[in-house]
């Protein structure tokens, strides 16, 4: 059933592609996980890496590729016809596509340009998917995939834009098989220059082979020659980016800085040229360098835009500009709790009335949720105004609060948990304990903690304990191999705390490890 053969619909790659062992390794050996996730910006290399991995798999795969926008039934679609079926009119129908082509592996590439109700079923898939369907996505940003809460149910693994960057070894075996001499030295400097993102590296190595020089120089040929074409493949990037991206990556580009943990560690998520490396967040270099010439200009000036930050971890608390927002009624704070934790921020007024007025008369349920938004509205509008309340809600059909716009301790938390089990995977145990203090410094208290407990979050919250206690384990593994017995003794000392009946969230003789505020990274 997978079309005309196991290769059927693998899109062809340029001529000269080199070998990636630890990646395809990396593929082959989370095959059994139901989900794995290449996430980074575009230009990392994921397509040719998920393909070249499917063309020499000895077992039938199906590959699709979504669309900006692309519906529920456009997505069941794309992926029926990948399988080699005409019609996948339901989502039942494609399960039971899905059960007759197995064993099979299916990529999805460009996962998160789907709408948000796709990116539900696309969600849905992963734990309804026959146990012998492995699934691949490939996203640019993690955001609207739900990839935090996969990755901390152990139902995903992530290789992410560090781990797909070319190392000096990847630069030397391209360069032997495009001809272009060169000294090891030359293929790190290149490495170093383009921070070994694939786009920029390839590209200079053929520009050797254009101008028929050897490697020693290349970044800067390549700078002077065809970077022009890159900065508009930059600006076109740019271009499909939310006004928040665009406005926080300007604010980026115009005044780089290191602090700003928040910015760097959205845009990161999002796909939008930054990555984590030795700890800490930054921008490419490349993009810093072309970013203002390529296009910035046209998508206009940097508007301001501060970010809610919000703590769900123990008391919850939004503020935006340093100013709390003030739910006028518990039900409307309860409401934004409820969307704050959809993968997309997003829910419709159907499910919003069954979850918070389920017993109650349709018009009644109907005229309560319109209020609960007009308050969520007014409350908003309290500190940044009505002209720019829709930056951060909106409720024109379904009803949503716009996560590009929020910093989320529980996305920034399960996201530094999923980041600091990829970093172990691949032995980095530095950038692993950064992750994890992140994470740890980020949990201030069990999930809406001291408010009464509903059956929406209950499960979510029982998972982010697991997870801090699990954090807290590694934690102390790291800290003791790292010779940090002052640090090592802490965190033991809270899991025993922690095995106490009653303990409390966070003792204060825990806040020498990190005392946590709203804007922690």
């Amino acid at each position: 059933m997978a079309g005309s053969g196991p290769r059927a619909g693998l899109p062809r790659l340029a001529p000269a592609v080199i070998a990636r062992p630890n990646i395809d390794a990396w593929l082959a050996n989370y095959a059994q996980t139901p989900l794995r996730i290449l996430a980074a910006p575009a230009g990392s290399g994921k397509t040719t890496a998920a393909v070249a991995y499917l063309a020499q798999r000895p077992s039938a795969t199906a590959y699709a590729r979504l669309s900006d926008g692309d519906d529920a039934a456009k997505v069941r679609s794309r992926i029926g016809r990948a399988l080699g079926v005409r019609t996948t009119d339901s989502y039942e129908a494609l399960i039971d596509t899905l059960a007759d082509a197995a064993p099979i592996e299916v990529c999805v590439d460009d996962a998160d340009r789907a709408s948000p109700e796709a990116l539900e079923e696309l969600n849905r898939l992963v734990a309804d998917a026959p146990s012998n369907v492995g699934l691949i996505y490939l996203v640019r940003s993690r955001l609207g995939l739900d990839a935090n809460e996969l990755l901390s149910r152990g139902l995903a693994a992530l290789l992410d834009a560090t781990a797909l960057a070319f190392e000096a070894d990847d630069v030397s075996r391209l360069a032997t098989l495009l001809g272009v001499a060169h000294a090891p030295a030359d293929a790190a400097g290149l490495v170093q220059a383009t921070d070994g993102w694939p786009i920029v590296a390839c590209a200079a190595v053929r520009e050797c082979v254009d101008a028929n020089t050897t490697l020693a120089g290349a970044f800067a040929r390549w700078s002077e020659r065809g970077a022009r074409h890159f900065a508009r493949f930059l600006a076109a990037e740019l271009e499909r980016s939310t006004d928040f991206d665009l406005d926080a990556f300007a604010r980026l580009v115009a005044s780089p800085d290191a602090s700003d943990v928040h910015l760097l560690e959205s845009l990161e998520e999002r796909g939008l040229f930054v990555r984590f490396v030795g700890g800490a967040y930054r921008p490419y270099r490349v993009v810093a360098q072309l970013a203002p010439a390529g296009g910035r200009a046209e998508i206009g000036a940097p508007k301001d835009a501060p970010i809610m930050f919000v703590r769900m971890f123990g008391r919850f608390e939004a503020v935006i500009d340093g100013r709390p927002v003030a739910w006028i009624r518990r039900r409307d704070a309860q409401l934004v709790k409820y969307l704050m934790l959809r993968p997309s921020g997003t829910a419709s007024r159907a499910e919003l009335r069954q979850t918070f007025w389920p017993d109650t008369d349709f018009g009644l349920a109907t005229q309560s949720l319109r209020t609960a938004c007009s308050n969520i509205r007014k409350a908003i509008a309290a500190v940044v105004g009505y002209e720019d309340v829709e930056r951060y809600f909106q409720a024109r059909g379904d009803v949503t609060v716009n996560l590009a716009q929020t910093a989320l301790d529980v996305r920034r938390f399960s996201a530094h948990v999923g980041d600091g089990d990829a970093e172990l995977e691949h032995g980095n145990a530095q950038e692993a304990r950064a992750h994890y203090a992140a994470a740890e410094r980020l949990y201030s208290g069990e999930l809406l903690g001291g408010e009464p407990p509903e059956p929406w979050y209950a499960a979510r919250a029982e998972m982010f304990k697991a997870l801090y206690i699990g954090v807290l384990q590694r934690l102390a593994d790291l800290s003791a191999d790292a010779g940090d017995i002052a640090q090592t003794g802490a965190y033991r000392e809270r899991l025993r705390s922690l095995e106490s009946p009653g303990d409390p969230a966070r003792p204060a003789h825990f806040a020498s490890v990190g005392a946590p505020t709203i804007a922690a990274s």
